[in-house]
């Protein structure tokens, strides 16, 4: 029976692209970048805002150094610390999905290539932290996803094991990650994935969040 789940943050529990779209063209604008779309937004999130905000400059033409980069990102980082998040939602379903699962004694886990201050500022302002019983962001570990260090942590912080837990996200990295630590994957078919869902090749592809219900039902 898997009884302890790790979710992916944005894209799987939430809907971050509008404040993520606002918040890089605010930065792109700072420093004569032209205005990303919601779909280049979409095609460079995921691995982390080290990458995002590269690739958002090699999108915009922006040259920098190695040291200027350092201090650019830094300056991302805070920027996007205290962004407001109001237009970051949680898709249809989540909350409802949560609520069944902590009432059935799922343990579950957050594991998110996400900075820490805007994680914890999106679960906490969504009221989503209570549900979980870790958090793991891109500070947590020196591996971030795809490398499956992260969800072995995760599930052993919850007290299980590998062949006990599944993974939930949106994305080949998720899938990917969750296939190096020997754990299947869910992964839902609205997301924000960068390839086909056909050429990931998830455990199980959900429509709808609450579907998750479902799937967990088939593996007891």
């Amino acid at each position: 029976m898997r009884k302890y789940i790790i979710f992916d943050l944005d894209g799987t529990l939430i809907n971050s692209i509008p404040d993520m779209t606002r918040e890089v063209n605010l930065f792109l604008s700072r420093h004569n970048g032209r205005n990303l779309t919601e779909q280049e937004i979409i095609s460079i999130i995921g691995s982390g805002a080290k990458v995002l905000v590269k690739k958002a400059f090699e999108l915009t033409s922006i040259k920098t150094t190695d040291s200027e980069f350092d201090n650019l990102f830094s300056e991302w980082l805070d920027q996007y610390g205290k962004a407001d998040m109001f237009l970051t939602k949680t898709w249809d379903g989540v909350i409802e999905t949560l609520e069944y699962l902590k009432k059935n004694n799922y343990k579950m886990a957050v594991c998110t290539n996400k900075p820490p201050v805007p994680t914890k500022v999106i679960l906490d302002r969504l009221k989503l932290s209570s549900y979980f019983d870790i958090v793991l962001d891109a500070e947590s570990l020196p591996e971030k996803k795809p490398r499956p260090e992260p969800l072995w942590l995760a599930v052993k912080k919850m007290g299980g094991n590998v062949n006990e837990a599944i993974m939930v996200g949106d994305s080949e990295v998720d899938s990917e990650a969750a296939k190096n630590a020997g754990i299947p994957v869910v992964l839902l078919s609205f997301g924000y994935a960068h390839v086909p869902l056909e050429e990931i090749k998830p455990d199980f592809l959900i429509d709808h969040f609450s579907d998750l219900k479902n799937v967990l039902d088939k593996m007891k």
